[in-house]
């Protein structure tokens, strides 16, 4: 999967990176502000999207954007899990910091899946239209 990791903090970034590498997965960039991550989120597949970003937007806003705008899966890393849920957040995971392996990992294989079915879908949907002429 193509990752796009969103975290204004460069260790934890760089952290969340090496993990996504380790599983054989690409990361496609690192973003620290709402502009860079929409530059590169038309590469991208899957979000790690972090809640609060030092530019003052929000995690959730940014995701709005990118599902909006983008076919991509987003996951929330946070400090405060309750915030990414109480926000409303249209995340398809979220990870509790501090990060572990395990955890991206789990996010990341979720975040494809739920990718991957979508797709599907869309596609029998298409299928199911073509059948009905």
């Amino acid at each position: 999967m193509r990752v796009l990791i969103v975290e204004d903090e460069m260790a934890i970034a760089l952290d969340i990176e090496a993990m996504v590498l380790a599983d054989g997965h690409e990361v496609i960039g690192l973003a620290r502000t709402e502009k860079e991550a929409l530059e590169l989120a038309p590469e991208a597949e899957i979000a790690l999207v972090d809640i609060r970003l030092a530019d003052g937007l929000s995690g959730p806003k940014l995701a709005r954007k990118l599902l909006k705008g983008f076919d991509i899966a987003v996951i929330y890393v946070t400090g405060n899990p309750e915030v990414a849920l109480d926000s409303g957040a249209d995340g398809v995971a979220v990870v509790s910091k501090p990060q572990t392996p395990e955890k991206i990992l789990e996010a990341i294989h979720l975040a494809a899946a739920w990718r991957n079915g979508r797709t599907l879908r869309a596609s029998q949907h298409a299928t199911n239209l073509e059948d009905s002429t």
